[in-house]
């Protein structure tokens, strides 16, 4: 599925994008239907860019968000699977959604590696990390 046909089928459903909390300017306009779609689905902006280095640190606008659950749902429990489903949607639409990887928990999916193991940190216990793809 291409972009315009999954931003076709969000607007259909959904209808307008959603405004990241530090807004639009905040994130490339490239995330702007991913980010959109995890917040449908119920997950908190984390946020998006941030005066510091990595990808969120990038811009603004950044490359990079983070969503994450009121429940900081872990490794057990009923938002950690909602985490996953989103995070595998992430990765079956990642070239429509120009996505370059996704960490969630001690697992990070790249178009380069698929899904390996991911033991730099620890926060992404609790929230989905996603970047995406600098032209």
């Amino acid at each position: 599925m291409t972009h315009a046909e999954l931003l076709a089928r969000y607007r259909k459903r959904h209808g307008e994008l959603i405004e990241p909390r530090q807004g639009f300017g905040s994130l490339h306009t490239s995330l702007h239907l991913a980010y959109s779609l995890g917040r449908v689905r119920g997950f908190t902006d984390l946020g998006t860019y941030v005066d510091k280095p990595g990808d969120h640190g990038i811009g603004p606008p950044c490359f990079a968000f983070d969503l994450g659950r009121a429940d900081r749902f872990g490794f057990k429990g009923w938002g950690y699977l909602k985490a996953r489903r989103l995070a595998k949607l992430y990765v079956r639409h990642n070239r429509a959604l120009s996505l370059e990887y996704v960490i969630l928990g001690r697992r990070i999916w790249s178009r380069a590696y698929g899904w390996h193991r991911y033991e730099r940190d620890l926060s992404h216990l609790f929230h989905i990390h996603v970047s995406g793809v600098r032209d």
